[in-house]
């Protein structure tokens, strides 16, 4: 351990010294070539500069310079320059750049060309002025241009040029670094040397500038720097162009030699190394005095360890005595033996335990295996069955109902899945494969409904339960699952019944005006749709003659004939005691109407009884849809009222009321009158109160009364509400009419409240109204501004409104819990609800529909009807209020099924509250 110690140590060591000698290099490095930057800057200056002063000392000799005569110049006797002078060549111009007169020293072609005198003429005229400049073309040479006048007038323009070696030696005595003159290649992208005109060390200096710029891509054709290693020895070098003539890019190169710093920095990387060394070596001397007596005692302690887990802690125990510290100061390893002694002492403790728990573990399991045969003869005492499978489905237990339904043998059968037995046919996914997502973790759920097929191919339905839960660490299953096939063939039953009519099994109105809604909007716009409506003519009085048994049996005679003679496709419905209707669609393409079909042999039947012969009439309206109404209920609004027309006029006859063009604008006119009624009504406080008492048959007494909107007309007569009801709801003004109801019922209940008067008040509220975002705030707001008792109000929510979505009923109907009110769920099992939904939405009233009551005395099946719909109130926990009760025979009957409340004309009609009288007893009646 120590080893590994001081290995850790000295590689910690090692990476600390060799990042600060690393960047002590790096700061060494950066400072030199700072150093040697402002040194390039500083040559580049030095060579500027020598240009300049030589520029000037050729300016004086041109003004020194005597001028030739204008005889001297035509004869070209003009004097050659000294070979002291330095110049090589002079040149004699007009102001147009024409030469006059030349002289050179011998061998010296030095001159300019044509077009760097007329560069040199322009740049003279633009700055008035003695022009200077470098000329590097074939060689390169500085050549200046002075303007003159002479004494006889003539303006004349000197140009003196000398070689720019005579500039290269000067830097080199100065500075003592080298320097090159070069012309650049204009094809390549990079700098490259194309030609070298002068350099200070000959071909030494080319071969290092061909080096620097092969070994780097400068792109651009400004300044460069370089600082390295070239093939012919360690340079620092500054680029930087000198002038453009005759299309010809030149460049200066500055090249020193900087061996010395790579012998700098050679001799620093030395330093670091041996300054790291020596530290390294320090540092790892003074560990091993200080830790060397500490990892002796921890190895000690280490050697203990493995006989604790073998049991020797005797053993340990005596080895941790002999190693006792006698020191002043406590250290971490003499908190690490005591804490050592402390654990062999609690696992001596501990086996006298494990010891004990031994025997009681024992006992466990005895008691253990006696619950499992106890939870076994439950489970195959049970209604329920219960399957253990895992996550593909492989059975693992079943229990005994499970067995006698699959025809297994063995609780623990191979090869048995529960896939083979519990499927949904019209489904590819298996239940495993659904089940996969509770895998997850122990104790999730999933609930659902899926069918049971049993050994002999019988199809049962069951409702599941599925848990998750691990065994021995792998996923597994609990299957319980109920047999619900009588309720779901139940529930069928009911659901049919509240599609169809009861007794000519046609589609009732509900069904009726869902599904030729959809019928509208789909082919509204590519087919002619016609509404056909026929209605028995006094059918009240042949009920009356011949009995509701005969009735029924008419109602089942006519609705065969039409089934008969109207076209297949059609949608036709009983929709309401002696009234049918037909919803025909005809491709525009046929040009096909109603009309053709002959309806005038339907408006006549003869029926049959005890060999009598009766003749009945039937009103027929036909009516055709346009895009001009809102749907289905304003075209069935607008044929019932030209049937009531027809029924006054021309009874037993067909009615076309496409013939009549003001037959839909009158209707339309109506609402829009009724309309403008409502919304003034509920501007001008118009709105009445009726209240219709419900009696509760527990208590022999009224216990709340339903709240009845009427409407007040402009004259005063009251309207009922079976005439705007409508029309707001189509108009949205439900909220705005509902609301108003509820402040008012609100303010009645508390002024009853306040004179000792404890009867509730039920108030309907529609879906519209239930749906609003800001419902409950506007309850609660209320609640509080009529100080009203909210334990006394019953919210009544109409079935078909409010069950459209359980979830969402359910929060819906929790705003009325909320404030502490009373939840009835209105017009009971005429809609789609599911004994589900009653079961889980949050209601505590059934008001059973009055068409199941109006004639329960006369018809044995409206009695059973009700009475299986009061029996699954009460196991649901759900109390039952029936309306229409308008006689005392159909009082009895739904008293002796069982219902709580009863309401009814019979009982009292609805009543303004002038009238209204709440001590009404069952003695009464």
């Amino acid at each position: 351990m120590q080893r590994k110690l001081s290995v850790v140590l000295f590689l910690a060591v090692t990476m600390v010294m060799g990042g600060r000698g690393y960047l002590s290099f790096v700061k060494t490095v950066s400072l030199q070539q700072e150093r040697i930057k402002e040194n390039l800057s500083r040559l580049e200056d030095t060579f500027r500069g020598l240009n300049d002063r030589s520029s000037k000392e050729l300016f004086r000799l041109a003004d020194q310079r005597s001028i030739p005569s204008e005889d001297e110049i035509s004869s070209g006797g003009v004097v050659a320059p000294s070979l002291i002078s330095g110049i090589d060549s002079i040149y004699y111009l007009d102001r147009n750049g024409l030469v006059l007169a030349s002289a050179a020293q011998d061998g010296s072609s030095l001159g300019p060309s044509k077009v760097q005198v007329a560069n040199a003429l322009g740049l003279l005229n633009q700055l008035e002025r003695p022009v200077a400049v470098l000329n590097c073309v074939l060689q390169c040479f500085q050549s200046v241009f002075v303007p003159i006048i002479t004494d006889d007038g003539r303006e004349l323009i000197i140009n003196i040029n000398r070689s720019a070696t005579l500039l290269i030696q000067d830097f080199y005595e100065i500075t003592d670094v080298d320097i090159a003159l070069f012309e650049i290649n204009q094809s390549s992208q990079n700098l490259t040397v194309e030609r070298i005109y002068a350099a200070s060390n000959g071909a030494k200096s080319g071969n290092i500038l061909a080096n620097i710029l092969r070994a780097n891509k400068y792109s651009s054709r400004g300044s460069h720097d370089f600082f390295g290693i070239t093939a012919g020895g360690y340079y620092s070098a500054r680029f930087f162009p000198l002038s453009q003539n005759d299309g010809v890019i030149s460049y200066a190169a500055v090249i020193q030699d900087q061996r010395h710093v790579r012998a700098l920095l050679l001799q620093t990387v030395k330093d670091i190394f041996l300054s790291t060394l020596i530290t390294l070596a320090l540092i790892l001397l003074l560990i091993s005095f200080i830790l060397k007596p500490s990892l002796d005692r921890l190895m000690k302690l280490a050697k203990i360890l493995p006989m604790l887990p073998s049991g020797r802690l005797t053993e340990a125990k005596k080895l941790l005595k002999n190693d006792v510290s006698d020191k002043k100061y406590i250290d971490e390893i003499d908190t690490l033996q005591y804490t050592l002694g402390e654990v062999v002492q609690s696992l001596e403790i501990m086996n006298a335990s494990v010891d004990e728990h031994r025997h009681e573990l024992k006992a466990k399991i005895s008691a253990i295996t006696e619950a499992k045969l106890f939870n076994e003869l439950i489970l195959d005492a049970s209604p329920l069955v219960v399957i253990i499978h895992d996550r593909v489905g492989e059975v693992r237990n079943i229990n005994k109902l499970g067995r006698e339904l699959t025809g297994l043998a063995t609780k623990s059968p191979t090869n048995a899945n529960i896939n083979n037995w519990v499927r949904n046919e019209n489904q590819s996914k298996s239940l495993s494969a659904s089940l996969l997502h509770i895998t997850d973790k122990i104790g999730k759920k999933y609930q659902g409904q899926m069918p049971f097929f049993t050994e002999d191919g019988q199809k049962l339905y069951f409702l599941w339960t599925h848990t998750c839960l691990y065994v021995n660490d792998e996923a597994h299953i609990l299957s319980m699952g109920i047999d619900v096939t009588e309720r779901m063939e139940a529930a069928e039953s009911l659901y049919w019944l509240g599609q169809h009519d009861r007794i000519t099994g046609l589609l009732n109105r509900s069904s009726f005006t869902e599904l030729a809604s959809e019928v509208i909007v789909q082919y509204r716009d590519t087919e002619l749709i016609e509404l056909v409506m026929f209605d028995i003519d006094e059918f009240a009085i042949f009920n009356d003659r011949f009995g509701f048994d005969s009735g029924d049996r008419l109602l089942n005679e006519i609705a065969a004939n039409f089934v008969r003679l109207l076209p297949d496709g059609c949608l036709l419905a009983r929709t309401g005691s002696g009234e049918f209707c037909a919803l025909i669609r005809h491709q525009l393409s046929l040009k096909q109407r109603v009309k053709d079909f002959g309806l005038e042999k339907l408006v006549r039947y003869v029926f049959s009884k005890d060999d009598v012969q009766y003749e009945v009439s039937i009103s027929v309206v036909v009516d055709r849809y346009d895009n001009e109404l809102s749907g289905i209920d304003e075209l069935i609004s607008n044929t019932t009222s030209m049937m009531s027309k027809v029924k006054s006029k021309a009874r037993g006859s067909v009615y076309y009321a496409t013939d009549s063009e003001d037959s839909g604008r009158v209707s339309r006119q109506e609402k829009y009158h009724m309309r403008e009624q409502l919304q003034s009504a509920l501007t001008a406080n118009r709105l009445v109160i009726f209240y219709q008492p419900i009696l509760d048959l527990s208590t022999n007494s009224i216990s709340h009364c339903e709240c009845l909107v009427r409407m007040l007309d402009d004259e005063g007569q009251f309207i009922s509400p079976v005439h705007f009801l409508g029309i707001a709801a189509e108009s949205g003004l439900m909220p705005k009419l509902d609301f108003t109801v509820m402040e008012k019922a609100l303010k009645q209940q508390k002024m009853w409240e306040e004179s000792g008067i404890h009867i509730g008040l039920s108030i309907n509220i529609t879906a519209s109204t239930l749906e609003q975002s800001d419902f409950e705030t506007r309850l609660a707001d209320m609640i509080d501004r009529t100080d009203a008792n909210p334990a006394r109000i019953i919210f009544e929510v109409v079935e078909t409104d409010a069950l459209e979505d359980l979830g969402s009923a359910r929060r819906l109907l929790n705003n009325f819990k909320n404030v502490g009110a009373k939840v009835a769920l209105d017009d009971f099992g005429i809609g789609f609800t599911s004994f589900e939904y009653v079961r889980e939405l949050p209601v505590d009233y059934i008001k059973i529909d009055q068409s199941f009551i109006r004639f329960i005395h006369e018809r044995e099946s409206d009695q059973v009807l009700v009475k299986s719909m009061v029996e699954m109130c009460h196991n649901l926990g759900k109390k039952v209020i029936v309306e229409g009760v308008e006689n005392r025979a159909a009082f009895e009957i739904v008293r002796d099924i069982g219902v709580e409340y009863v309401q009814g004309y019979y009982v009292c009609r609805p009543m303004p509250i002038s009238a209204l009288d709440l001590s009404l007893k069952v003695s009464d009646f």
